[in-house]
Formats: C-alpha cells, sequence, structure tokens
C-alpha cells in the first residue's frame, strides 16, 4: 500500500530505481522495467509483460503495467498498490523504491 488514494485519469509520475533478484539464480535480475534477460511470469499478475516489472492496482481491481514509465494515469479511482509482476515472490530479493508524485493539473 502507498497511502495513496487516487482519482481515475489523474496522472502520476513515478521515480523508481533498484533491481530486484528473482529467485535463487543470482543471474535472475529485473530492473522496474522488468527482467533483464527477458522473462515473463506466466503466471504472475500480468502474464504478458516481463517478470519482475513494477505494476501497480487500484484497491482490488486489475493490476496495470507501471514498469519504468514515468508518467502514468490512474485506471481507477481508490488506494494504490504497488508490486512487481512475479507468480512465486517468497524467494526474491532486493527491492525497488518509488517516488510517487501527483502531477499538476493544467486546467
Amino acid at each position: 500500500a502507498t497511502g495513496l488514494t487516487v482519482r481515475k485519469g489523474e496522472v502520476l509520475s513515478f521515480n523508481t530505481t533498484g533491481e530486484v533478484q528473482l529467485s535463487g539464480d543470482a543471474g535472475d535480475i529485473a530492473a522496474p522495467a522488468g527482467s533483464k534477460g527477458g522473462t515473463r511470469a506466466a503466471a504472475g499478475p500480468l502474464p504478458n509483460a516481463l517478470a519482475g516489472a513494477l505494476v501497480g492496482r487500484i484497491g482490488n481491481g486489475q493490476p496495470f503495467a507501471i514498469g519504468n514509465q514515468t508518467t502514468v494515469p490512474m485506471p481507477e479511482s481508490g488506494q494504490l498498490f504497488l508490486g512487481i509482476n512475479d507468480d512465486k515472490l517468497d524467494d526474491n530479493q532486493g527491492e525497488f523504491r518509488v517516488d510517487v508524485q501527483r502531477t499538476r493539473s493544467r486546467r
């Protein structure tokens, strides 16, 4: 949980750093965009996205890709959660550090 409540269509800015090791294999590393080796997590929240990519979810809604994007429009209203696109989390190590900012409205 990020502690942020967002509105549908609101655009957030993400600045993400760090790496996550996705398994016991020291070479199985993901950056915020996903697996550096190009693997996918077929049973992960987003089966067609790279394993380990940064993903978001609003409340109990559908997960959505964030990856290494700098701005993302929110697909729903509610509490924002962040995680990684992986089907087995108990063997992961490392972390992503994510700075989330609300962008200013241009109205």
